[in-house]
């Protein structure tokens, strides 16, 4: 395995500026890589395959690369648990450059025996591959280790019988540089986007990124509120191990908050073991909103019923009640100047907790307003009048019929 010395970037063709002229139009990055390959080859370097891989700050994945064949194009794939022995990346050379901090490497596939070390590097011989080469830009001087986020692997790969010459490296490394800046700028952006999803949700994060970031920034708006409260949430923290109740809890949002997502709503707020979500009101009254939060209603009591179906002991000590109400409400921020919280609020969002509060006193899981219930295509359960707390008049309140 060769270690060849840097050579300066060249002045050379405007592929360069090209790829940079990209990057701030916001071409996706497969449709970058893909120009580039193509005017590389048109420039007359034999590349048949080229790779670029980065680690991303995402709850589902550890990284994604980019892959590139003349045959087949630029292809995007992400990876999970590449950290754990066996991993695709454990395997691969990027990850013992970054362990033994090495920035180039260059093996010769069809004399090299170092080739042997690494399975995807044998697949590639096996298909007639002859020359690899792997560079790495760390970002900002940053050093080198296999946990890093602060930089890029690329390699790239030749089936011609005389490997890459001297000129098709100077011509690889000339859009390196440009290469890995617009791949930092669009990293950069990912792990933003990807924060704000997973901590705020993708509705209050695409506010946030639209400027919506001072106090008082808000709208009003009238939505289909949904509320789920854990029961004995006090008890079970008390009782289980501290990975035990986590495990329990994370199972329970699942149940709710993933039925929540997986009809389109918003989780807004995860309040110790009680989620706030709402459906906006579209141009029907809504209608629509109010029947997409009762489908959420019905979709969590499934799988609470499917998980105790399974015998999971998570599932035997987890119960939950649902409210879920219609409203207008504010949706903004609030807070002081230089810690605000964008969320919902007014009466509407008390109305919906009190209303989840009655699946305790009326032991029905799911309860919903008669404002929902004037809106909903669903059959409900006339529960009366009942006085909520905090609310000035008695409430009629209905019940859906759910496992």
């Amino acid at each position: 395995m060769d270690k060849f010395d840097p050579i300066s970037l060249p002045d050379g063709p405007d592929i360069p500026a090209s790829i940079i002229e990209s990057g701030i139009a916001d071409v996706p990055l497969t449709s970058q890589v893909e120009v580039t390959m193509q005017r590389l080859l048109a420039a007359g370097v034999p590349i048949d395959r080229m790779n670029v891989g980065v680690r991303i700050l995402h709850p589902l994945f550890d990284g994604m690369s980019i892959t590139w064949t003349r045959e087949g194009g630029a292809e995007v794939n992400y990876a999970k648990l590449v950290d754990q022995d066996g991993s695709e990346f454990r395997l691969s050379p990027f990850y013992v450059m970054l362990s033994e901090q090495q920035r180039e490497w260059r093996l010769r596939l069809d004399t090299d025996p170092a080739a042997e070390r690494f399975p995807l590097l044998m697949q590639l011989k096996t298909k007639g591959f002859t020359d690899y080469i792997a560079l790495i830009v760390a970002f900002g001087g940053a050093p080198l280790h296999p946990q890093s986020y602060d930089g890029i692997g690329t390699s790239w790969s030749t089936r011609a019988p005389q490997g890459f010459s001297a000129a098709d490296i100077f011509a690889m490394r000339a859009v390196l540089a440009p290469l890995a800046l617009v791949f930092r700028l669009a990293i950069k952006d990912q792990i933003t986007r990807s924060a704000l999803d997973t901590f705020h949700g993708p509705l209050v994060g695409g506010r946030i990124l639209s400027g919506k970031i001072k106090r008082g920034d808000g709208e009003r708006l009238a939505a289909a509120l949904w509320y789920s409260d854990l029961r004995n949430s006090t008890g079970l923290a008390d009782q289980l191990p501290v990975d035990a109740f986590l495990d329990l809890l994370n199972a329970y949002f699942d149940c709710s908050a993933g039925a929540v997502m997986e009809q389109g709503g918003q989780v807004l707020d995860i309040i110790g073991d009680a989620i706030l979500a709402f459906f906006p009101a579209g141009d029907n009254g809504g209608a629509a909103a109010c029947a997409l939060a009762l489908e959420a209603a019905a979709g969590a009591r499934d799988r609470l019923a499917t998980l105790k179906r399974e015998g999971s002991g998570r599932g035997s000590a987890i119960e939950f009640g649902i409210g879920v109400h219609f409203g207008n409400v504010v949706f903004g921020n609030a807070g002081t100047p230089e810690r605000l919280k964008f969320g919902v609020l007014g009466r509407a969002v008390n109305e919906v907790a009190r209303t989840a509060d009655m699946t305790k006193v009326l032991k029905r899981p799911v309860v919903v307003s008669d404002e929902v219930a004037r809106r909903a295509t669903f059959t409900l359960a006339d529960l009366g009048l009942h006085e909520l707390r905090g609310i000035a008049t008695a409430r009629r309140l209905w019940a859906m019929e759910v496992e």
